[in-house]
C-alpha cells in the first residue's frame, strides 16, 4: 500500500486529500480544498497561491485515480466540479439520508454537475471490493458533538490484504467517546485523524470539549498499534497546536507512538509554523502549555462564571 498526502492543512490549505495506491487500484479520498482562516499566519497572497498549487495537485491525483471517495460535502472535502469525476467509481456519503440541509443541497448540486459521467455508489456502512483491495465505510457519524449543525460524515477504511489505513474524516477530534472503540475495532496500521478545531476555542468550541478530545485521542493511541498516526486538518490551523495537544504528544513520546502531521511525514515543517516564524502571531499573542492542570483550571473557572449567571 502506498499512501500519498496530496493536500493538508499542514501544507497551508484546508484539506485532507489523500491518495492510496494498491496493486488493484488507486483511490483518492476527499478531493476538496479551501483557503485557510485569516488567523493563519500567511498573507492573503500566500494563501491564494497555496490554494492554486494544491488544487492542481488534487485534480492531478483524481485524473490518476480509479476510485474517488467523498466522506461529506464540505468544500474542503470535495470540489464541486463535474469533469474531475468523469469515468471514476465514486463512493459518496449518502446524499439524502443522515444529512443536514446544507450538505444535502451541496450534494444535490455536485451530483447534478456529475450527471451520468461517473459510477456513483452510496458509501454509508457499505463495503466495496476492487480485486483484493477492500474499501469499507462506517455508518454516518457526527461531525463533532452529537446534534451538531455541521452534520455527519463517514469514515473510510482501505485494506489491501496486508495493510489497513483508516481515514476518520471530520470527527473533530473525536469528541464522542464511543468513536474511540469504533476506530480501534478497525485495527488500522495507519491512521489519519482530523484533530480538534482549536482556532474556534471561545466561539463554538469549548475547553471542556477539548479535554474530552485529548483524552479520546490518547485512548486511541492506547488501543491501537499503528505504524504512524497523522493528526492534522482542523488542529493545524493554529500555530499553538503542539502546546494545545501537549498531553497527546507527551503520551506519544512516552509510549513510543509516532504522531506527526502530514507535512512532518514528508520531512517538512508545517506551514502554520513557517508562517508564525516568518510573520509573527496573529490572533493569539500569549498562551501557555495546555496540560491537564491548566485545562482543569480553565474549565473550573468557566463553570463558576456560568453558575454566577444562573444565580
Amino acid at each position: 500500500m502506498k499512501i500519498e498526502f496530496v493536500a493538508f492543512d499542514s501544507f497551508g490549505v484546508k484539506s485532507m486529500c489523500t491518495m492510496v495506491s494498491t496493486k488493484d487500484c488507486s483511490i483518492v479520498i476527499d478531493p476538496g480544498i479551501a483557503w485557510e482562516e485569516e488567523s493563519f499566519p500567511l498573507s492573503y497572497k500566500e494563501r491564494v497561491l497555496l490554494d492554486l498549487k494544491y488544487r492542481r495537485a488534487i485534480k492531478k491525483a483524481c485524473r490518476q485515480s480509479d476510485v474517488i471517495v467523498i466522506t461529506h460535502y464540505h468544500y474542503d472535502h470535495h470540489i464541486p466540479e463535474g469533469g474531475m469525476y468523469k469515468g471514476k467509481v465514486l463512493l459518496i456519503k449518502d446524499p439524502k439520508r443522515n444529512i443536514n440541509k446544507s450538505q444535502r443541497e451541496r450534494a444535490a448540486y455536485l451530483l447534478d454537475l456529475i450527471g451520468n459521467k461517473a459510477d456513483i455508489r452510496i458509501a454509508d456502512a457499505n463495503e466495496f471490493r476492487f480485486g483484493k483491495t477492500k474499501v469499507c465505510f462506517s455508518k454516518a457519524l457526527w461531525h463533532g458533538t452529537v446534534g451538531t449543525k455541521l452534520g455527519k460524515v463517514v469514515m473510510c477504511c482501505i485494506d489491501d490484504g496486508r495493510e489497513r489505513l483508516l481515514f476518520t474524516s471530520d470527527l473533530d477530534g473525536p469528541y464522542i467517546k464511543k468513536y474511540v472503540e469504533l476506530i480501534a475495532d478497525y485495527d488500522p496500521d495507519y491512521l489519519i485523524i482530523d484533530g480538534f478545531p482549536s482556532y474556534l476555542l471561545g466561539f463554538i468550541a469549548s475547553f471542556a470539549n477539548l479535554k474530552k478530545v485529548l483524552k479520546n485521542t490518547i485512548d486511541i493511541l492506547k488501543k491501537t498499534e499503528c505504524k504512524w498516526y497523522i493528526i492534522d486538518h482542523h488542529l493545524l490551523r493554529d500555530y499553538r497546536y503542539r502546546e494545545i495537544y501537549y498531553e497527546v504528544y507527551r503520551y506519544a513520546k512516552e509510549s513510543g507512538k509516532k504522531v506527526l502531521t502530514a507535512a512532518e511525514m514528508l520531512g517538512r515543517k508545517p506551514k502554520v509554523i513557517e508562517g508564525y516564524e516568518k510573520h509573527g502571531p496573529t490572533r493569539w499573542k500569549n498562551w501557555q502549555r495546555f496540560d491537564w492542570s491548566y485545562l482543569n483550571r480553565v474549565i473550573k473557572r468557566a463553570k463558576g462564571k456560568a453558575q454566577k449567571k444562573i444565580k
